[in-house]
């Protein structure tokens, strides 16, 4: 990855951007498959992450089941979107699997590094 310098539009600024996904645990190996399948560069994975939205509540309790993982991973802008079409395409599968929506959701954050 190149670095990102600030600088007027178009100063060969490099554009990377943060993929940022939730998915539901039992999506693991799917999405590492995709991942490798994609040649990812490099990711980070957090798994036992908690909270609720489209899917429910996952909480890891009684009342709230189950958990979710957290990966992101920071890549050009065309190979972002690229990974982001590669994502909906395999909830679009899984939510029809399943019949239900959820358990797959992706974010794309602009990014600058640091250092």
């Amino acid at each position: 990855m190149r670095r990102v310098h600030r600088g007027p539009p178009g100063a060969g600024v490099t554009a990377v951007k943060m993929v940022l996904l939730v998915f539901h645990a039992e999506y693991e190996d799917t999405m590492r498959d995709l991942f490798e399948r994609l040649a990812l560069p490099g990711f980070t994975e957090v798994q036992r992450v908690f909270g609720s939205g489209e899917a429910g509540k996952r909480f890891g309790i009684h009342g709230s089941p189950g958990h979710d993982n957290l990966a992101f991973s920071v890549l050009p802008d065309r190979e972002a979107r690229g990974l982001v079409q590669e994502i909906k395409a395999l909830k679009a599968s899984l939510d029809a699997r399943h019949k239900r929506p959820g358990g797959i959701k992706v974010f794309v954050l602009p990014v600058e590094e640091a250092a």
